[in-house]
C-alpha cells in the first residue's frame, strides 16, 4: 500500500450560522433531548448541503473580501 501523503485544497463555498439543532430539524430529525451547538450550514459549488460545527468551520474559512470578490465574478 501506499503511504499516505499530505495534501491542502481550496474551494469558495456560501454558509450561514445555524446551529445544528436547527439543522437536524430541517432535514426533519428529531432534537428532543439533544445539547444545541452553534456552526454552520454550508452550500457547496455542486448544491451539496452540510452542517459543520463552529469550531471546524471557522478553522478551515474565510469570508472572501471584496477585491476577492472581483476576481471571481
Amino acid at each position: 500500500m501506499e503511504p499516505e501523503k499530505s495534501y491542502i485544497g481550496t474551494k469558495i463555498i456560501k454558509a450561514h450560522q445555524m446551529t445544528e439543532c436547527e439543522w437536524l430539524e430541517s432535514k426533519g430529525g428529531d432534537v428532543s433531548n439533544r445539547e444545541d451547538q452553534h456552526g454552520y450550514c454550508v452550500t457547496y459549488e455542486d448544491g451539496y448541503k452540510s452542517w459543520s460545527p463552529k469550531e471546524t468551520f471557522e478553522r478551515s474559512y474565510r469570508e472572501i473580501t471584496s477585491k476577492e470578490k472581483s476576481l471571481i465574478g
